[in-house]
């Protein structure tokens, strides 16, 4: 799963996401220690996929294209607290109504995390201001099967785990 200024200390939690420990995350990565994330993902009114691109910047895939936001969940924070810090700013308003899709526990390319999978729809006026920003791009089903199927490199390893387990389906829904 991609990272994203994410917070230094985070959980260490058991399989059944109970806290037991409070660490640096760089370090529960190096361990290969359950914890818990986050994954946000936007959609426009008529069930488009909202995507950014990485900023070039970015520590593990620069310039590709990403969901709209994912992340570790920060020790005492709640997984749409971490999504409402991802939600661009032209979008933050939506905050309050992002709702909880589905737990993903293992098996879905997110490794030893437990992530929350959190989705919101973006009233057109939004939407279209995203449209408009070059960092951001809305696709419907056929145009991400083509991006993934043609340009895999192009995009996030987040972005291409939610197009192989189709979350960005149930998000819809």
């Amino acid at each position: 799963m991609s990272t994203e200024s994410y917070p230094e200390r985070i959980y260490v939690v058991d399989a059944e996401n109970r806290p037991l420990a409070v660490m640096n995350a760089e370090q529960i990565h190096q361990q290969g220690l359950r914890h818990r994330g986050f994954m946000l993902l936007l959609t426009d009114r008529k069930g488009r996929l909202i995507l950014r691109r990485l900023d070039k910047s970015h520590p593990l895939y620069p310039g590709r294209w990403d969901i709209a936001g994912s992340g570790h969940v920060g020790a005492g924070e709640a997984a749409a607290e971490a999504a409402e810090r991802h939600l661009p700013p032209v979008a933050r308003e939506l905050g309050e109504s992002l709702r909880h899709i589905l737990t993903v526990t293992r098996d879905a390319g997110t490794g030893d995390e437990i992530v929350e999978v959190l989705g919101g729809s973006v009233p057109d006026q939004i939407a279209q201001a995203l449209a408009r920003d070059l960092t951001f791009l809305i696709v419907d089903q056929d145009e991400l099967d083509a991006l993934a199927s043609s340009y895999p490199d192009q995009l996030s390893p987040t972005l291409l785990t939610v197009w192989k387990t189709r979350l960005h389906r149930q998000g819809a829904s």
